[in-house]
């Protein structure tokens, strides 16, 4: 590839990462809301109650299932901008992902680069572009997730040691610093620690014990900083979290989403995009003599995730930019020396065509897409109201999902993780009676299986009487405000706005209705 009219060129870094870099800020200013369960209640939410000096998970007898480190990151970032004077939850949280956009960059940017080791410019050119449009890494590279932040030490770690070995530059030193950054990978993310099993598994079948050795004490270095001295001094003994991490996760194996062993596989070939999704694996199975430690990381790493019960498609995450890497240049191996493919380049450009536009489009369509709206944008619009004393969320569903209270804006607690005390540090509030404060709202929630009276109960318990009303749900609104009246006597409900869910989450209800909601929120006052 040369430089189009504009002098640009396809090839160079500088141009895809600046590709990149548009695409992900333009995630990080409209992409509002969140993409899973765990990158706003185990990142954001945990993130704002330290900044508040709760000592949320802290208290708990056992360690949280999450990184500790991951979430810490996010609260100093929340705390500096309260410093600032930066309050709006909003604008906080779009602070957090022009950072995250930035540092994203850097999947990217080791993509290219380890490509670039392995093969020739045009190959890493290929990759990186790939790493900047496929239709979700904007979206979510800006997010969150563990999972997707994990990715970068991984892949420095992976660089740093293919130049040593590739073009002689560094020492023994590279090896302890690779082991480092998986330590720190493995902080962020405990399930990396597949690709370090990997990639050992070659340096000792080659026997470099010697760079196993360095690797190991860089790993554990980092390791014990960030995991074993923290759970040394708020729980009971150093590595406590890996322990319960995978207790639990053993014990839990079937209560969440499961799936065949062969789920994870369905879920490549459609994430990496039909006709090329086939052609990355067909490369990646080919690349095994190309870089048998890149090759053998992924494949320890996929199969022990097809061999767990538990299937939550976040989870392989961490691997598609290595798999990217390896099957870009299998793949370009293989058409190269396929008859078949020489005299049908056609059909493969066709195939790369078809990927372009579908992952440009849907791309872009993330990119500005509010998620989780329905749920996040009816809170947000009572932390502009001075007046909120507190809030009933009723949903028409059996039960309500988690209310992410962390966008009212202030200090504010939903009644069911008040309940739960010192597991998320709300027995400071308890003890100061700071909850008690007339500015310090709580919010309820009453599904199909909550009756009215327990609603009461709860209210009393606290001292708190809701002036708003969150109704989820068209499905006989009358009936259901007729339901709380009670709660409200001599009172009206007066309706202030309505929202709709956007047109992604609408989508996302269609394909999986159990699993997704699309349910309009309707706001009303409690006056009288």
């Amino acid at each position: 590839m040369g430089k189009n009219s504009f002098g640009f060129s396809f090839t160079s870094l500088r141009t895809i990462l600046l590709v990149a870099l548009v695409f992900r800020v333009l995630a990080a200013l409209f992409s509002k809301g969140y993409a899973f369960h765990d990158d706003h209640f185990c990142v954001v939410r945990v993130a704002q109650n330290w900044a508040y000096g709760l000592p949320h998970w802290i208290e708990s007898p056992t360690p949280p299932k999450h990184s500790m480190l991951y979430a810490g990151f996010n609260a100093s970032l929340i705390w500096l901008s309260d410093q600032l004077g930066i309050h709006d939850p909003i604008v906080k949280t779009t602070i957090l992902r022009l950072i995250h956009a930035f540092f994203s960059l850097l999947i990217v940017y080791y993509a290219y680069k380890i490509t670039r080791l392995l093969s020739s410019e045009k190959d890493a050119a290929l990759a990186g572009w790939i790493l900047t449009l496929l239709w979700f890494m904007p979206y979510l590279s800006v997010k969150f997730l563990a999972e997707m932040t994990c990715t970068v030490p991984v892949l420095a770690a992976f660089y740093l040691l293919l130049n040593k070995e590739r073009t002689g530059k560094g020492n023994s030193s590279t090896l302890l610093i690779c082991g480092m950054l998986f330590g720190l990978a493995f902080a962020i993310r405990m399930h990396t620690i597949l690709f370090a099993g990997g990639l050992g598994l070659v340096m000792l079948f080659e026997k470099r014990f010697k760079d196993s050795a360095l690797f190991t004490l860089g790993y554990l270095l980092v390791a014990a900083l960030a995991i074993g001295i923290p759970d040394y001094l708020f729980f009971e003994y150093p590595f406590q979290y890996v322990v319960g991490y995978f207790t639990h996760n053993v014990d839990n194996a079937y209560n969440y989403i499961t799936g065949s062993p062969f789920k994870f596989l369905l879920t490549t070939f459609g994430f990496l995009v039909p006709p090329v999704s086939l052609m990355l694996m067909w490369g990646y199975v080919r690349t095994w003599r190309v870089e048998p430690k890149m090759f053998l990381a992924v494949l320890v790493f996929f199969i022990a995730h097809s061999a767990f019960p538990n299937k939550q498609e976040r989870f392989i995450l961490p691997m598609y930019p290595l798999l990217v890497i390896l099957g870009t240049i299998g793949w370009n191996q293989f058409v190269t020396r396929s008859a078949f493919w020489q005299k049908n380049l056609k059909l493969e450009r066709g195939g790369w065509k078809f990927f372009w536009a579908a992952n440009l489009l849907a791309a872009t369509a993330l990119a500005v897409t509010f998620t989780k709206r329905d749920r996040v944008e009816p809170i947000y619009h009572l932390s502009t109201k001075q007046d909120v004393r507190s809030v009933i969320v009723e949903s028409s569903s059996r039960s309500v999902k988690q209310v992410p209270v962390y966008y009212l804006g202030r200090k504010a607690a939903d009644y069911s993780d008040f309940e739960k005390g010192n597991i998320l540090g709300m027995n400071r509030w308890k003890t100061s009676k700071e909850y008690l404060e007339e500015d310090f709202p709580f919010v309820f929630s009453i599904g199909a299986n909550k009756s009215v009276e327990d609603l009461k109960r709860e209210m009393l318990q606290v001292e708190k009487k809701p002036n708003y009303v969150i109704f989820k749900g068209t499905e006989d609104l009358p009936k259901r405000k007729e339901r709380l009246a009670p709660l409200f006597p001599g009172q009206e409900f007066v309706l202030e706005r309505t929202i709709e869910p956007s047109t992604f989450d609408i989508l996302l209800h269609k394909l999986n209705p159990k699993k997704h909601r699309d349910e309009t929120a309707f706001i009303f006052k409690i006056i009288g």
